[in-house]
């Protein structure tokens, strides 16, 4: 029986970057999820694309990013070295990796420094994500 939806319970609707350069973000995450981004005012709105299952949003903001990310997006690819050295070509970087109980990921950040992972998907798992 379908759980009945409370008026009071927050549903996510994006997950927000906050960048100085919205121009080369939105190319940079564009290019590496592979879809568009809507430019408007300082928002960049990731294009719909109905195999994800969060939706990304950039917005321009005035300060730095300071400290580390205490959220941060992950992914899963079928091919971790191929998604690591596109994260490099575009502009990325790749920290070091990471095991645990069988998956094995790389940090990664994007041009300005946020932090995300980059996960090797499971042959079993490689439909929902990581």
């Amino acid at each position: 029986m379908p759980v009945e939806r409370r008026s009071d319970v927050p549903v996510m609707i994006a997950a927000t970057i906050d960048c100085a350069d919205l121009e080369s973000m939105t190319a940079f995450w564009g290019e590496l999820l592979g879809v568009e981004f809507q430019v408007v005012e300082h928002f960049g709105f990731l294009g719909h694309a109905p195999d994800r299952k969060v939706t990304i949003w950039l917005q321009q903001v005035p300060e730095p990013r300071v400290g580390k990310n205490r959220v941060h997006l992950d992914f899963a690819v079928a091919d971790l070295e191929a998604a690591l050295d596109r994260v490099r070509r575009l502009g990325g970087s790749v920290g070091e990796r990471q095991e645990w109980q069988g998956h094995t990921w790389a940090i990664c950040a994007d041009p300005e420094g946020n932090v995300f992972d980059i996960m090797q998907a499971q042959a079993a798992s490689a439909d929902h994500g990581g």
